[in-house]
């Protein structure tokens, strides 16, 4: 049986290893891409786009929240809180990096090396990804509370869809999109378990009345 401190360990270089070389190929992922458009992709890319939008995320959790309020079902609506709180948390997180790091989107002059920090432009806010944090940190509180393989497994396409869909729209970088996906499962996933840690202390560990 292998060891969970050695799989973390592994987990520890695999990581940045794979941020750092999709950033080395950034700017040939980007041509690949960019040859790669055809009208069925664009029209994929159009139904893809919401998946990372607060317009539609924040409707969709809301919904989900009063409806499992209105069935009885605490579990679910304590779930809907716990994944809405990992998602403000990736948001904050990502809202600020955004014009600290201030790296140039690809489709200003393609440069991936081109860097302008504390800039409120928006050509330089191509890391974070916004879509692929909402995304990321949804799909990882709903991996994280329900410790189920089919969920994680279509959570994690999904996340692989937006993130292909930003590099497709020339919005982000590939390794905007693999460095995003890495912090936002990471905030979402230390999200749930303080959110969970401190609803342990509530009556039947129980969410509180609205």
């Amino acid at each position: 049986m292998s060891n969970p401190l050695d799989r973390g360990a592994t987990h520890a270089w695999i990581i940045p290893l794979g941020i750092a070389v999709s950033a080395a190929i950034d700017p040939e992922m980007r041509e690949w891409t960019l040859h790669g458009h055809s009208r069925s992709l664009d029209q994929l890319a159009k139904y893809v786009n919401p998946l990372g939008t607060a317009s539609h995320l924040v409707p969709a959790m809301a919904l989900t929240y009063v409806g499992a309020l209105v069935t009885h079902h605490q579990s679910l609506a304590a779930g809907t809180l716990t994944t809405a709180g990992a998602y403000v948390a990736s948001d904050l997180v990502e809202s600020a990096l955004k014009p600290i790091v201030g790296r140039e989107r690809p489709h200003v002059e393609g440069n991936s090396r081109r860097f302008r920090p504390f800039t409120s432009s928006g050509d330089w806010h191509s890391f974070p990804s916004a879509h692929v944090a909402h995304i990321t940190a949804i799909a990882e509180a709903i991996s994280t509370q329900t410790h189920s393989t089919t969920l994680s497994a279509l959570c994690g396409g999904l996340v692989a869809l937006v993130g292909w869909d930003r590099v497709y729209e020339d919005q982000h970088w590939t390794s905007d999109v693999t460095a995003t996906a890495a912090l936002s499962s990471i905030v979402g996933r230390a999200t749930v378990h303080w959110i969970d840690s401190h609803l342990r202390h509530l009556p039947n560990g129980d969410i509180p009345a609205p």
